[in-house]
């Protein structure tokens, strides 16, 4: 049996927490608790489990199994390497309703959320997410850390690079590449490709550098 760790205990910890009974068998795995930067965050809720430490302190145990639930990008990033320097083995969360094609692949540490959709061919690195209703088109790659809001759209070819964060109802065109770091704002579309660092918004997309001048 797996011991899982849920790293991150805000509202997306709380939401993993919910999802675990449904992806993997109750006889394989229980629930140990949280790691949390903040003792406190459990503390209005109705959570069985403890936060059991600071991600940055905790040390894994040989049957532990992460999940990730931390949304910000860069802090996802940090706490992965952090963790993993210290031997934690991540797993995939694949909820029994996110529909993945047999030729996809998946990296480590995914968390699928219900109702998402990977379909031919579709490649996904190390650390994606894929909220609700979120979907890859066929033949898409999704680089490290990618973060797909709920009903985010990826249509067939397009690319994000690492640590990119599509919004809610986006959309990247077929064939479109969105370059690392870069953001698409809820709502609005990437027509053409787009470079590092840099926030589309609106339809079509306007591109301004999220870099400081």
């Amino acid at each position: 049996m797996y011991n899982i760790v849920i790293v991150g205990a805000g509202g997306f910890g709380r939401e993993i927490r919910q999802l675990v009974p449904d992806c993997f068998p109750r006889a394989s795995v229980r629930v140990k608790g949280f790691l949390s930067s903040n003792p406190n965050d459990l503390e209005s809720y109705e959570v069985p489990e403890p936060i059991l430490d600071d991600p940055e302190r905790y040390v894994p145990a040989d049957n532990d199994r992460f999940l990730l639930a931390i949304g910000d990008i860069e802090h996802r990033r940090q706490i992965v390497l952090s963790l993993k320097s210290r031997g934690a083995r991540f797993l995939t969360l694949i909820h029994p309703t996110a529909t993945i094609a047999k030729t996809a692949e998946l990296g480590e540490g995914c968390v699928l959320y219900p109702n998402s959709l990977v379909m031919n061919d579709a490649k996904l690195g190390d650390f994606v997410l894929l909220n609700l209703h979120a979907s890859a088109g066929h033949d898409t790659r999704i680089g490290r850390y990618c973060n797909l809001c709920p009903y985010a759209t990826m249509n067939g070819f397009s690319v994000l690079e690492e640590g990119v964060f599509l919004a809610t109802h986006s959309s990247v065109l077929p064939g479109c590449r969105v370059g690392s770091g870069s953001k698409v704002s809820a709502g609005s579309v990437a027509t053409h490709n787009v470079g590092p660092h840099t926030l589309v918004f609106g339809v079509p997309g306007k591109h301004i550098s999220l870099m400081p001048k």
